[in-house]
């Protein structure tokens, strides 16, 4: 981008970043904003899911991580699988996403909701995720939390973690397990565990959570009883 074109940034977005009042003799500063502009707004597809989420995305520099974040979640829209989504909610590193239970499981159309926290340090650092809604499972805490470290290495994309992540409601790990309880139930007990996972699900993984996304769309697409809008 030329400094010609820096003049068609939105000034307010200059402002917001650069926190003062812009004049002409400021668009040689410029070189962050051109960057990211070319980088994000540059691809049409992307700039209109990233555009108007929030300018706070905007405000880190255009690090290795946040280009190899916004590769990922350009691809991530390209490759999602039926039964899984993603997507940001007020920056490049909060995430949400939201899936529905496997058949032929206790967790069968079930709306499981995640939250997905990635680092500055991303894709070395591994992200944290955390499901919103509670599920009896034993890789999953009673606090939601998800333990992905084992599973995590600078190549994965986000796509293939939440592959990894979806996959575990068709296979538990109980030898691998974050609740003990929940693991030994699954081993001793099985069929105890699968309807208390079915009560779980019915009680608890619901259309109706709050979310700061709206899935309405994608419950209904995915043939869901309640494709109602999830309010905060």
């Amino acid at each position: 981008m030329d400094s010609s074109s820096w003049s068609k940034l939105p000034r307010e977005l200059m402002e917001l970043i650069f926190r003062r009042s812009m004049n002409t003799k400021d668009l040689g500063r410029c070189s962050l904003v051109c960057t990211t502009w070319r980088l994000l707004i540059g691809k049409s597809s992307l700039a209109t899911d990233i555009w108007g989420k929030n300018f706070s995305l905007l405000r880190t520099a255009n690090t290795g991580a946040t280009k190899r974040i916004v590769w990922d979640y350009k691809n991530f829209q390209i490759e999602t699988f039926k039964g899984c989504k993603a997507e940001l909610v007020d920056s490049l590193f909060h995430w949400e996403a939201i899936m529905i239970g496997p058949k032929d499981t206790p967790y069968a159309d079930g709306v499981f909701l995640l939250k997905i926290y990635l680092s500055p340090g991303h894709s070395f650092q591994h992200p944290k995720v955390k499901f919103l809604t509670k599920v009896y499972h034993p890789n999953i805490g009673r606090d939601g939390r998800v333990c992905v470290e084992k599973s995590w290495c600078p190549s994965l994309t986000i796509f293939q973690l939440l592959l990894v992540i979806y996959a575990r409601f068709s296979n538990p790990e109980p030898d691998d397990p974050i609740d003990c309880e929940i693991a030994q139930m699954y081993k001793t007990q099985r069929i105890q565990y699968d309807e208390n996972a079915r009560d779980w699900t019915k009680k608890y993984a619901t259309a109706s959570q709050e979310s700061a996304i709206d899935w309405s769309r994608f419950l209904k697409n995915n043939k869901i009883l309640e494709p109602t809008k999830l309010v905060d």
